[in-house]
């Protein structure tokens, strides 16, 4: 391990994650090496300052969610995941030898993230926007879980959900719809960091994306910050603290950065989707002060200043819950066993005993009345099975109409029916999100509109996830 004449660690660990990026983008000669190089600072920050998980148990309940909606940018992420050494059960969650084998076949690190391949990868993201809406969800989700089972002195569910995107699922319409909803339920544990490079694959953003983001956020009731500068850790920490405090709803922070930062393609399209070449490699290192011919240089001290602070953090932080959930078993054993059995995604004993039974009846009954009541029947024994429909619950007949299911609305968070509005997209995105978060979630509409919802449709497959998506008027004479 080479020692860097660096004495500033920040620097030298976001400098790191930066060449790890480039390298690893040169070596499979494919990739997107921009992003991560001029985002280093702000995942770097996110992870060391802020982010409360644990390396050592990746998937302790409580933990943080960090969302790259901008997956192209994956190297971000899997740099993240190595230097601050997340843990699976079979060693590393991302090696150094991970990383050399970026985007290859049956690596964990395939170009763009993927939940249930990667330890630490809380969404499959890749298509624009997706991640942004999954994050929603995700926010919703510890909402709710929150609301039900925290008690007083036992705050079991308080984390936060950081997320990054850029231009690219800006444009994307599945992140207004989300963060239109984000914004009416007043989600004050959500927090979207806006990639502000103005760079597309086509050229500058200004010849397609020329509105004021932070306005239209403000008008969707998000509290807008602004970093000036992405390489400023003093601007990126006083933005988070910010949001920390901020009680009236979520929060958009606008970070202006330089996509390709330092090397002879900053600030152009040519740094987005494709290696930077082995000579701009070397002027770039050698702008950062960098050995200019080392590969996949991880200096002494990075790992080690990762698991100082991150690392530490979390680990202090997980074994206090830890603590907590051993007196809240004893105090509320029943809330505590519904705990331990959404995290397993098993159902509890009697799940299926309200199941209604229909006779036989030549008038027939139909299916969407006989499926709401079955679902009214599941859902009186599986209290974390929760979701709604996108202003269609009269027809789709998902309501839950049993004593105590309520509205989850700004002033309830308890509640269990969803009301996602005309946001077919969203509604799958944010429910995906839902479901990460383990509680059982649905989302319901018209079999003629599920093709405004086929993005988040095939990532749920993709991923595996148990999400529930219920169609109804499937007719071809419908629409």
């Amino acid at each position: 391990m080479k020692t860097l004449p660096s004495a500033d660690l920040d620097l030298l660990s976001i400098n790191t994650i930066r060449t790890l990026s480039m390298d690893a983008v040169q070596k499979a000669n494919a990739g997107h090496p921009g992003a991560p190089m001029g985002l280093a600072a702000l995942g770097y920050t996110i992870w060391q300052n802020y982010l409360n998980f644990n390396p050592e148990n990746p998937l302790w309940p409580n933990r943080d969610r960090f969302v790259l909606s901008n997956g192209h940018a994956s190297m971000l992420l899997y740099s993240l995941l190595f230097l601050a050494g997340v843990k699976s059960e079979n060693g590393p969650a991302v090696s150094l030898e991970d990383i050399k084998n970026f985007r290859q076949l049956n690596s964990k690190t395939p170009g763009h993230p993927e939940y249930g391949i990667t330890v630490g990868v809380e969404t499959t993201t890749g298509p624009l926007g997706q991640g942004y809406g999954n994050s929603v969800g995700m926010a919703i989700a510890q909402k709710w879980l929150a609301t039900r089972y925290n008690k007083p002195g036992f705050e079991i569910f308080n984390h936060h959900v950081y997320a990054i995107g850029g231009d690219g699922c800006m444009m994307e319409g599945v992140s207004s719809e989300a963060a239109s909803l984000a914004g009416h339920l007043k989600l004050n544990n959500l927090c979207w960091f806006y990639d502000n490079n103005h760079i597309s694959i086509d050229g500058n953003t200004s010849i397609t994306f020329t509105e004021d983001v932070g306005a239209r956020f403000k008008a969707y009731g998000w509290n807008v910050l602004h970093v000036f500068d992405a390489n400023n850790l003093v601007e990126i920490n006083a933005a988070i603290d910010t949001f920390l405090k901020t009680q009236s709803g979520p929060t958009l922070v606008v970070v202006d950065s330089h996509i390709g930062y330092g090397s002879p393609r900053q600030d152009k399209s040519s740094a987005h989707g494709e290696p930077l070449g082995e000579e701009n490699i070397k002027i770039t290192k050698k702008f950062y002060g960098w050995p200019e011919d080392e590969k996949f240089l991880v200096p002494a001290g990075v790992r080690e200043n990762f698991a100082e602070h991150f690392g530490r953090r979390g680990q202090k932080l997980n074994s206090e819950w830890n603590e907590l959930f051993t007196r809240y078993e004893k105090e509320f054993p029943v809330l505590a066993s519904e705990i331990d059995l959404l995290e397993k995604r098993e159902l509890p004993k009697g799940w299926d005993k309200d199941l209604p039974t229909f006779n036989t009846d030549a008038k027939g009954l139909a299916s969407r009345d006989s499926s709401g009541q079955v679902l009214n029947g599941i859902a009186k024994n599986i209290s974390w099975l929760i979701g709604g429909s996108a202003d269609l619950n009269a027809s789709t007949k998902t309501n839950l109409k049993f004593e105590g299911a309520g509205d989850f609305e700004p002033d309830n968070y308890g509640g269990r029916n969803f009301h996602f509005g005309i946001r077919e997209h969203a509604m799958g995105a944010v429910t995906n999100g839902m479901t990460l978060s383990k509680v059982r979630s649905y989302g319901s509409t018209f079999l003629n509109f599920i093709d405004y919802q086929k993005p988040p449709v095939r990532l749920a497959a993709m991923m595996e996830i148990p999400n529930i998506f219920i169609y109804t008027h499937d007719s071809i004479g419908l629409g």
